[in-house]
């Protein structure tokens, strides 16, 4: 088959390695366009675009996709289909339909659960026991095409966003030879989705990971940290200076909301809402993330501080 390949972050960059080592031809890879650096010195390029040029696969980076100029250059690569994942921007449906067999889509995610851009976050910011992946026709509306085939996922409770988001992408890389297979061989069986069973995931922000010891409970924290742990992690202030929290366990200790329950040489445990935290790894502002013992030999905390 012949592929043209949409995507950008590192969760695409497992299926495009696995295409392009197949037997199949990805004639082309879009992404989006690089961005600057800090102060504009250095150009960044997406992961998609690092991994394409390991291949030496065309790579094509429009600013904008409804346009003619990107229509006709779609169109003069006479795709067989085209792969969708984490791409980042909605594809028009006269882009869609170029392709011999159209276009169909990696979601992380079991549709109609979780659509939109933070799917493998919100499993884990609900204490989900179980997510998985998705390949699902790509539509004009967002997440909503119809369903080839899913795959579960357990979440253990050792994840965090990037054990879970490297296993996910490794699935799907599997999930979509077997699809590009079955699409080949005119052996597909698709599903709609129920509409009336959607839910929706939002952008993550900077301050979605700052901590609220007073209103929130030691569990919902806990998740937060497995959700944000490669960005935008969790963090809280005391004495004017940000921490970030990178690792931590849920102690059943009732103590004052929002203090320092306990410290000593080993043990950093704030009160919540209900219940305590334990801090197992955590990173001061502008170091290293370092374990608790390690920090406490070097940061002052006592018990009772306000956090």
């Amino acid at each position: 088959m012949r592929i043209i390949f949409f995507g950008t972050s590192a969760f695409a960059v497992f299926a495009l390695k696995k295409l392009a080592e197949s037997a199949h031809e990805v004639a082309l890879v879009v992404t989006t366009p690089d961005k600057k650096g800090k102060r504009g010195k250095k150009l960044i390029y997406s992961p998609v675009k690092i991994e394409a040029e390991k291949y030496n696969i065309e790579i094509y980076q429009p600013e904008k996709l409804k346009i003619r100029e990107v229509y006709e250059k779609i169109k003069g690569i006479d795709a067989d289909i085209g792969v969708v994942v984490s791409y980042g921007k909605f594809i028009p449906n006269n882009l869609i339909d170029l392709p011999k067999y159209k276009m169909i889509n990696i979601h992380p995610s079991i549709l109609p659960k979780y659509r939109g851009p933070s799917p493998i976050n919100y499993a884990l910011l609900n204490g989900d026991s179980y997510t998985g992946v998705s390949i699902i026709d790509v539509t004009d509306k967002m997440d909503a095409g119809d369903i080839h085939m899913q795959w579960l996922a357990k979440i253990y409770d050792s994840d965090n966003y990037t054990t879970l988001h490297n296993r996910l992408a490794e699935m799907g890389s599997l999930m979509i030879m077997c699809s590009i297979r079955n699409i080949e061989s005119g052996n597909t069986h698709k599903i709609r989705q129920d509409e009336t069973l959607a839910t929706f995931t939002k952008i993550i922000d900077k301050q979605d990971g700052l901590i609220n010891f007073k209103d929130e409970d030691a569990q919902t924290i806990l998740n937060k940290i497995r959700a944000f742990y490669e960005w935008p992690n969790v963090y809280f202030y005391h004495k004017g200076k940000q921490f970030k929290i990178l690792d931590a366990e849920v102690i059943n200790l009732s103590a004052r909301t929002a203090t320092v329950a306990k410290v000593n040489k080993n043990e950093l445990i704030i009160g919540c809402k209900s219940q305590s935290l334990s801090i197992k790894v955590i990173q001061p502002e502008s170091k290293k993330p370092m374990n608790i013992k390690a920090f406490l030999a070097g940061y002052k905390f006592n018990t009772g501080d306000d956090i």
